[in-house]
């Protein structure tokens, strides 16, 4: 062999072995690349701007028709809650939103539409705004979501809400930050350590180990040590309230994975309340069951508020 066909040999050879270990396993079976689209949920909802542009369409319609009192939790811009309430509220049970948006966009006027659901069923909606990545890091919407709810558990009575009776639920990203709080030590915080009655988490992550493995790492900055304390997952021994957990059956194989195994940890604990895997709905569309009391996850939602 001379030396250009040795040559054109070892790089063929080197080529192929940097794609065998470009393509080699990062997370159970996925590659890089499909973890990646395991963790972007527009490629698999190829409709995703037509629905995000519904929420805020049917927000605005809701708030037109049910005028919130909007408060504020906190000194930054964004530490404000929107509060939805029945005519003459007086201790009823209240419902905690967190939006999605890839901890990156969205924010509470987007989160308005379920709130005729609970308002409608005697009970208050409220929901919370906070900043996004990169206004401030993870850790910190973490704890501004924290501080909104011990703001909402020393306040709502003024507004018709019942301290006793608070709820939590989000989507996607927002559902992670749920899914946090609901495994949240309340009482280091300056809450009652049952702060939080019931959970609905949708179409969250619950443990960001593999998250951090995708391309979502180029926009969320953190460490070992806060990946670690920022998985529900990992603090289940912090759990103190029955849960509903939801995904649509058209997601990504990760998010359907997340939702399985978290669910699943809190059946083994006998705090899953509901398991439901919503026929026909990719990850955008899930949100949107909230708007209708006759869904199956607003009457589970419901019944947990009753209990």
């Amino acid at each position: 062999m001379d030396r250009r066909a040795f040559s054109l040999s070892l790089l063929g050879l080197l080529a192929s072995t940097a794609l065998v270990r470009a393509e080699e396993a990062v997370f159970l079976d996925y590659t890089r690349d499909t973890l990646d689209k395991a963790y972007d949920q527009r490629v698999w909802a190829p409709d995703a701007q037509q629905i995000i542009a519904r929420y805020a369409r049917d927000s605005e319609e809701v708030r037109k028709r049910f005028p919130p009192r909007t408060e504020r939790y906190g000194s930054r811009e964004a530490e404000t809650l929107d509060i939805f309430a029945p005519a003459g509220a007086r201790a009823l049970p209240v419902m905690v939103f967190i939006h999605g948006g890839a901890w990156r966009a969205l924010g509470s006027k987007d989160a308005s539409a379920p709130a005729p659901t609970f308002i409608e069923n005697g009970c208050l909606y409220v929901a919370l705004n906070f900043d996004n990545i990169p206004a401030v890091r993870l850790p910190e919407m973490v704890d501004q979501c924290r501080r909104a709810m011990v703001w909402i558990a020393g306040n709502i009575a003024a507004f018709g809400g019942d301290p006793g009776r608070i709820y939590l639920s989000g989507h996607s990203s927002g559902a992670h930050i749920a899914g946090v709080l609901l495994t949240t030590d309340w009482a280091a915080h300056g809450g009652a350590p049952d702060l939080v009655k019931g959970g609905l988490v949708m179409s969250g992550m619950y443990d960001l180990y593999p998250v951090m493995l995708s391309a979502r790492s180029s926009y969320v900055k953190i460490s070992p040590e806060e990946l670690a304390a920022l998985s529900a997952m990992r603090h289940l021994d912090q759990v103190r309230c029955d849960m509903i957990v939801v995904n649509g059956d058209r997601e990504s194989p990760e998010f359907k994975r997340q939702s399985q195994v978290f669910a699943s940890a809190l059946a083994g604990m006998g705090r899953l309340t509901s398991r439901l895997e919503l026929a026909g709905k990719n990850h955008f569309e899930v949100p949107e069951a909230l708007n209708d009391p006759a869904s199956a996850v607003s009457k589970a939602t419901l019944q947990m508020m009753r209990g």
